[in-house]
């Protein structure tokens, strides 16, 4: 067995699909706005407050820096790939847009919680309470991608054949 019969195009039917998706949601189970799920345990409070407030107020800045050209580009390309792969049921952008799609969630959720953290200017408490909300979302979004990844991947493995 070759090298190019290990990766084939059967998205949804080959193991490079669903290792990316498990290396996805691995990633994004270990680590809040850039912080190790394991600090938020810490009792460096001023130390951790410090890498909290740093990493949020570089989100906000990264997203406000972003040009309207590079959103527009990504959004046009997701819609594509969404387009391709559930209308004109093309499985390889289908598998594409499904490991997309939770990435944008995740970002706007991550987005949203740095605002938040960095425009009220709260205490410890509060900050870690919303990392943890935030934490929670994920896992939730982890989980809907993963059962939907399921559900089209089964139709397009066992309903288009």
């Amino acid at each position: 067995m070759s090298l190019i019969d290990l990766l084939s195009w059967d998205a949804f039917g080959s193991g490079w699909f669903w290792s990316l998706i498990v290396l996805q949601w691995f990633w994004h189970g270990a680590q809040v706005l850039g912080v190790p799920v394991d600090c938020l345990q810490s009792k460096d409070r001023g130390q951790l407050f410090t890498i909290v407030k740093w990493r949020a107020q570089r989100r906000v800045d990264t997203a406000h820096q972003a040009p309207l050209a590079v959103v527009v580009a990504l959004s046009f390309l997701v819609s594509v790939l969404f387009i391709l792969g559930f209308i004109y049921q093309i499985e390889l952008c289908a598998a594409a847009s499904l490991l997309i799609l939770p990435e944008l969630v995740i970002f706007r959720l991550g987005y949203r919680t740095a605002q938040t953290i960095c425009a009220d200017h709260q205490e410890f408490e509060p900050v870690i309470k919303d990392l943890k909300k935030l934490h929670l979302k994920i896992y939730a979004t982890g989980a809907a991608a993963i059962f939907c990844a399921g559900v089209f991947g089964y139709g397009f493995e066992v309903l288009t054949q």
